[in-house]
């Protein structure tokens, strides 16, 4: 089976919207390794007024899922960092520097909302570099602000941006428009990871396995693994540079 590498879950319990319970998310942890999943990167939530979970309940939670995991059986690498929604919490949080990056690189995971602009998240990819870390924006297929223009995703690319893609909407499973987005961006060699953002085993499930095959028929197979498995190895282990990891097309 071909190993897979998920930047991207919410698969922690009591600490956002993933996952409710322990049972949830040892569910979610089984299905992840039974797709090929061999390395979890868990990225709760923290957004102001919804998602406030401290840093220190959210490493504890990790904790247990580590022992629960070793129950399992599972022989997975699991990591954790947090998906930062980009609000005056985070901006609070990297003054401080105190954020959770990603493995053993500067990498940390940006999301942003339907009321920023493209200016708005060019000066946040601007702003989270000159702090000396490496952005990584989620889901990047979802934003209005973006919604048609490669161009605009170029710019961010340039500017030092990562780009992320749920596996879902490459599926449609958040509607046709958005799939045809999502897959324009891929042929375009705009995306560096696609992750599962799963939540929960039912509503919003991993279906890496099934973005595979389709990811090889859009893109073929190298750059299906680069997607899944090469370029998030490289985020996780060392700091990047000013080059992105996937080419470019125009």
């Amino acid at each position: 089976m071909t190993k897979i590498v998920d930047l991207h879950c919410h698969i922690l319990p009591y600490v956002d919207d993933g996952a409710l319970r322990c049972e949830e998310s040892d569910e979610l942890l089984e299905m992840l390794f039974q797709q090929g999943v061999r390395v979890l990167c868990a990225t709760p939530h923290l957004r102001k007024g919804m998602f406030e979970t401290p840093d220190e309940e959210i490493q504890a939670q990790f904790a247990d899922l580590l022992k629960r995991a070793d129950r399992l059986g599972e022989r997975m690498t699991l990591l954790l960092s947090r998906e930062y929604h980009c609000d005056d919490l985070f901006r609070e949080r990297l003054e401080a520097g105190n954020v959770l990056c990603m493995g053993a690189g500067n990498t940390v995971l940006m999301e942003f909302s339907s009321r920023h602009t493209f200016e708005d998240i060019l000066s946040w990819v601007e702003g989270v570099r000159q702090r000396g870390y490496s952005p990584l924006i989620a889901h990047i297929e979802r934003y209005p602000a973006l919604n048609g223009s490669p161009e605009k995703v170029s710019a961010l690319i340039q500017s030092g941006a990562k780009i992320q893609m749920n596996a879902g909407s490459i599926l449609g499973r958040e509607g046709f428009r958005q799939a045809l987005w999502s897959k324009r961006l891929l042929k375009k060699s705009l995306v560096h990871v696609v992750a599962s953002d799963s939540h929960d085993p039912e509503l919003r499930p991993p279906e890496l396995d099934a973005c595979m095959k389709v990811l090889r028929k859009i893109v073929g197979s190298d750059d299906a693994m680069a997607l899944l498995r090469d370029n998030p190895i490289k985020i996780l282990s060392r700091i990047e540079g000013d080059s992105p990891l996937c080419k470019q097309s125009g």
